[in-house]
């Protein structure tokens, strides 16, 4: 088992990173929460119908446990689906001293935290993230948020959890999109913090190069929870220096500038977050070449990652004009100075301000077909 300490401003608490450390849930909710009065089991139609009947007989063995299950997919991160929680918490009578279990992927993870933050001034909050991208990323630092107006993200605020548990395995039932999906992430990580982390990656993908699913038996690999642990690992010490992302959090911001626009613009419908963010990622490579810190070479050598991981690279029918204007939604611009991360190499993030226009629009043309 491996477990990481996480000491911020507000809180100190425990990440547990194990294959099937799902059994043990129960052992764990009581060594690290103190005073449970009911567990709420917040999830979504999807993952409820797969492992829910197991949560359910675990959790109910020794705590009340009542259950809010929502609508799966992105589009459904929105204040009609706070208020769906909200609604529900006020028919349980939900207490300060109830524990909010957000069970499924980012989107669950982002919603729940957000109504564990805000109801009755703030709950306890269980993350037991059940995708790759939650997993690795979203789970992690007290982000909590929905979206609004096609907006990627901007209501919400900052919650850390009182305990974080990843199981591995869970990520077996998961369909080939949603692994690529949270592939790309550990894409950024191997960029911009480790690239060892890619070269785990591939040294497990490699082994089932000639199978179609390679994918899913690359997750399925006892090995696939030693790359989550060094994503975790790293966002949690960046979160202990940033807790509130004022500075060095950004560079976890890679490839999510453009790839939050691609959203706006696309739609929650038409693409999901990893594929959006790995083009992204491509999108800040090539400005990357363009202010002559990377060479083609190594953009080549993404490309050929690219296939191996089945990553897209391009999104549809969109013009580069409606793209730019929307990267002007992103949080961390300043006064209207965009502010994009870039590599000066691998592993050797920069936080760029006021990028030429021509040079932003030009990436994004690359990658629209």
């Amino acid at each position: 088992m491996k477990s990481i300490e996480v000491k911020t401003l507000n809180k100190i608490y425990n990440i547990y990173i194990e294959n099937h450390i799902t059994d043990q849930l129960v052992t764990y909710l009581k060594d690290n929460i103190k005073s449970i009065n009911n567990i709420i089991l917040v999830s979504n139609e999807k993952i409820y119908t797969i492992y829910g009947e197991r949560i359910k007989k675990i959790i109910s063995s020794n705590f009340n446990l009542k259950k809010i299950i929502l609508k799966d997919g992105e589009k459904y991160k929105n204040l009609d689906t706070l208020k769906y929680i909200y609604t529900e918490l006020l028919k349980i009578n939900a207490r300060r001293n109830d524990v909010i279990l957000s069970f499924g992927g980012g989107v669950v993870g982002d919603t729940a935290g957000l109504a564990a933050a805000t109801f009755n001034r703030g709950m306890g909050l269980v993350q037991y993230p059940t995708t790759i991208i939650a997993q690795v990323d979203s789970s992690v630092g007290g982000k909590t948020a929905v979206n609004f107006e096609n907006i990627k993200n901007v209501i919400g605020c900052f919650y850390q959890p009182d305990l974080i548990i990843t199981d591995p395995k869970l990520l077996i039932t998961l369909e080939e999109k949603e692994i690529i999906n949270g592939l790309s992430e550990i894409v950024k990580y191997g960029l911009v913090f480790d690239y060892q982390i890619i070269n785990d990656l591939l040294k497990i993908v490699n082994k089932y190069k000639n199978s179609d699913d390679r994918l899913l038996k690359t997750v399925k690999n006892e090995e696939f929870g030693n790359i989550i642990y060094k994503c975790v690992k790293i966002k949690s010490e960046i979160i202990e220096k940033d807790e509130f992302d004022t500075g060095e959090r950004h560079v976890l911001n890679f490839g999510h500038t453009i790839g939050h626009a691609f959203e706006k613009i696309i739609g929650f419908d038409n693409i999901n977050h990893g594929q959006a963010v790995a083009v992204g990622i491509l999108c800040a490579v090539d400005m990357s070449i363009s202010y002559g810190y990377l060479d083609i070479d190594f953009k080549n050598k993404l490309h050929s990652l690219y296939n191996t991981l089945k990553l897209p690279e391009f999104v549809s029918g969109f013009k580069p004009d409606e793209i730019y204007n929307a990267i002007k939604f992103d949080k961390k611009f300043v006064s209207g100075i965009n502010k994009f991360i870039l590599l000066k190499d691998v592993n050797k993030p920069i936080i760029c301000t006021d990028l030429n226009e021509k040079i932003i629009k030009s990436s994004i043309i690359k990658y629209i077909r």
